[in-house]
């Protein structure tokens, strides 16, 4: 069984408007102990991997980290210049949920954003009602500092986000691992 981490991230306002990204990354059940340590082994002085601020020789090495590991990313790519965040991660979540869920994978880590979980939570139960999803997945939420596995999806949002302004030599060492869809 698979399980799966996610993040999100907006684009560069000023080169990619209206872009907002959430990227899931997948990994065997069995597999998850090496995500977490290897990922936690980078941590250098900092409450957790992130790839915003960090600088272009880090970046790569991250990448180049998460492209060792066994993993799978999924991304989905939400385009509406009037959308609030609310918004653009309610549609992301109806596309990326169904699509976990036939993969298969039970249970979505997002990184928690406090009182914000529960938007979450509501758009699971209303999917289920609409039977787009089994009662079956599951959806966690856990602090970014405390997951090392959620610094992986960070990462990928991260070389998709620069892939889209015009940088794709972080997305280009992901490779064929990294599923993108635009919606």
């Amino acid at each position: 069984m698979l399980t799966a981490w996610a993040d999100e991230s907006g684009s560069r306002p000023d080169l990619d408007p209206g872009a907002y990204l959430l990227a899931a990354t997948l990994c065997d059940d069995d597999d998850v102990a090496e995500l977490r340590g290897t990922l936690e082994s980078l941590r250098i002085g900092e409450a957790k991997l992130h790839w915003h601020g960090s600088s272009p020789e880090r970046r790569a090495e991250l990448v180049a980290t998460v492209a060792q590991l066994p993993v799978t990313g999924f991304v989905v790519v939400h385009m509406d210049k009037d959308a609030d965040d609310r918004r653009h991660r309610r549609k992301c979540m109806e596309f990326l949920l169904p699509h976990l869920a036939l993969m298969p994978c039970s249970t979505i880590t997002f990184e928690s954003r406090g009182q914000l979980d529960a938007s979450d939570v509501d758009m699971v139960q209303k999917l289920r009602s609409r039977r787009a999803i089994e009662s079956t997945v599951r959806i966690e939420h856990s602090i970014g500092r405390n997951e090392p596995a959620l610094w992986a999806a960070d990462i990928v949002c991260g070389a998709v986000v620069q892939a889209r302004i015009g940088n794709s030599a972080y997305l280009d060492v992901l490779g064929s691992a990294v599923e993108l869809h635009a919606i």
